[in-house]
């Protein structure tokens, strides 16, 4: 994604959208811990609402004595996206060095044949109007990647599994334990009026700061084999095309 924004989006064209689409969706599905198809189907008004800040009270913000839950807030965007099947809200957070890359995609959205009636973030090209397959993605990008002895099992469930996993065994007090159960899954409906504010900047203050933290250690501990798991992901159902089948 770094490269593809540092050589400037004049040169985006139709295969360089599919590839830059396929980078940010997956970035995000594996940073949130997300479930493969989470992220796939966020709304053009989800990341509308995340640029904008819609989710973050400034008088809150105000009130974080933390420097570096403070810090936090500048370093992430926010979105609540609705799941899959239910009225539960999903939040994604969306850390900077995905924030330009997204804001060329949606960019470029029309030159690169995106109908205006496509209303994913994250869309299928040509005249669908669906959006793309997380799962498949996933798979197209981690075959861009050289040296994995086991790409197969480079998938979202592992990558949840792995996050929940080494969130045990952190030492961490009960209400932040309590926020990042929350963001994997097992929270109620958000009102979005009632109850937005404070559990947004909890969200990007507590959750924001696990996450990041796993994200670093990745980096810093970066491996060529697969996580030890067996079983592979189920993909989704609807097809939609990979970026080596457009033309």
């Amino acid at each position: 994604m770094k490269v593809m924004v540092q050589e400037g989006d004049q040169v985006l064209d139709k295969h360089r959208f599919i590839r830059l689409r396929n980078l940010i969706c997956t970035r995000l599905t594996l940073f949130n811990a997300r479930r493969g198809g989470e992220p796939a189907r966020m709304l053009l008004s989800d990341w509308t609402d995340a640029e904008e800040n819609a989710w973050i009270d400034p008088q809150l913000v105000q009130n974080v004595s933390d420097p570096l839950e403070k810090s936090l807030l500048n370093q992430f965007k926010l979105v609540y996206q609705s799941g899959k099947g239910s009225r539960r809200l999903v939040p994604v957070l969306i850390p900077n060095d995905t924030v330009e890359p997204l804001r060329i995609l949606v960019q470029k959205r029309e030159q690169c044949g995106i109908p205006q009636s496509n209303i994913f973030l994250f869309p299928s090209t040509g005249i669908s109007k669906d959006h793309v397959s997380g799962w498949n993605i996933m798979k197209d990008v981690t075959n861009l990647v050289d040296g994995l002895e086991r790409p197969e099992l480079l998938i979202a469930d592992k990558f949840r599994h792995r996050a929940s996993t080494l969130f045990a065994l952190t030492e961490v007090p009960e209400e932040k334990r309590h926020a990042f159960y929350k963001h994997m899954g097992h929270s109620q409906q958000i009102n979005r009026d009632v109850y937005q504010c404070p559990l947004a900047v909890k969200e990007v203050t507590q959750v924001g700061k696990l996450l990041d933290t796993l994200d670093q250690e990745t980096h810093e501990t970066p491996e060529t084999h697969a996580p030890d798991q067996e079983t592979p992901e189920t993909p989704e159902t609807h097809t939609v095309e990979t970026e080596s089948t457009e033309d």
